[in-house]
């Protein structure tokens, strides 16, 4: 089962709407979003498909200000993400405290009520302090904290205080990995890259690998031949990782790879593989310059042997140039201001 899209989301949302102003019962099912899908529930025990229905059933006409402003950040491919709070046991959700580890803040300073909901965090400079809000009714300051907390993934802190849970999905395009073979490292990208945040495209011809059940996050291309890949909208904010089968097929993909016009890109193999890789590229019409610039061998460098090591060591360094490029938005931002 492949990731819930944006375009599904806002679907949903704009459903809720419409029942909502209706006076109707809002409906979604847990597969329409991502942290109630059953992939989701099977990590996560404090979440059950019961979850979803009780934030459903909290919702009133109140909730659609909250319910437009997330179709009109998707639409914008804002910063944003829509979060459930869920209540499990109200009289605990209003009455736990911190801990002494999180800091005492006594009696009464739990959640603002004993109610489930759905709110939204825009969060355009990554600064929880500018960071915005939208929910129907005023949260607690533990509320917002843990609604900001929502957005750093479906199970940071969710579960430090009793009675009451938050999740989130975001609600912006994710970053894409083009996982160019589908060989066992691809298959292992699929599970490890979607497990934070990436949005995988498996891209292959053999359709004997390139199945549903060895990628079932993924999109998956069929292709006639890696020297024949079609425009796949390949943009800047995209990964492109060289990993096919037996490395037949490295020198044509890589030269896609390149060529596409992806920020990052990687290929998996020994040094001395990879320098005969580049001299055949070469050969195609890709210049050194272009080369030099791809990360091979991919990934961080500590030790990595096995494909689930390997995949590891990729979505990691994938990880830190995201990291990278959001810090370098940030700052060039801040520079315009």
């Amino acid at each position: 089962m492949s990731i819930p899209s944006n375009a599904g989301v806002r679907a949903v949302c704009a459903r809720l709407i419409e029942s909502l102003e209706a006076g109707a019962a809002p409906t979604a099912t847990a597969g329409e979003i991502a942290c109630f899908t059953p992939q989701a529930l099977e990590v996560d025990p404090d979440v059950g498909p019961a979850s979803l229905a009780s934030v459903l059933a909290a919702l009133t006409r109140d909730d659609v200000p909250t319910l437009r402003r997330a179709v009109a950040a998707i639409d914008a491919d804002e910063r944003a993400w829509l979060g459930f709070k869920i209540v499990t046991d109200p009289a605990a959700a209003l009455d736990s405290e911190d801990t002494d580890v999180v800091g005492i803040r006594g009696k009464g300073m739990g959640s603002a009520d004993g109610r489930s909901g759905l709110f939204l965090v825009l969060d355009p400079t990554g600064d929880r302090e500018r960071a915005e809000v939208v929910f129907s009714r005023k949260p607690s300051e533990r509320d917002r904290f843990q609604m900001l907390d929502a957005t750093r993934g479906p199970r940071v802190h969710g579960e430090q205080y009793a009675g009451v849970v938050f999740r989130s999905v975001p609600l912006f395009r994710r970053a894409r990995v083009f996982l160019l073979g589908a060989g066992p490292v691809a298959a292992e990208m699929d599970r490890v890259a979607g497990l934070v945040d990436f949005q995988t495209v498996a891209v292959d011809f053999d359709p004997a690998y390139l199945t549903a059940r060895r990628f079932p996050r993924s999109e998956r291309v069929l292709i006639e031949r890696f020297d024949a890949i079609p425009d796949l909208g390949v943009g800047a904010e995209d990964f492109a990782c060289v990993l096919t089968r037996g490395h037949s097929h490295d020198p044509e993909a890589l030269a896609w790879a390149v060529r596409s016009g992806a920020g990052y890109v990687g290929m998996l193999g020994h040094p001395l593989k990879n320098a005969r890789v580049f001299e055949l590229v070469e050969k195609m019409g890709i210049g050194r310059a272009a080369l030099e610039k791809v990360r091979a061998p991919i990934g961080l460098r500590f030790g990595a042997r096995t494909p689930t090591e390997l995949a590891m060591a990729i979505t990691a360094e994938l990880i830190q140039v995201r990291s990278e490029r959001r810090k370098a938005q940030l700052a060039a931002q801040a520079q315009q201001h």
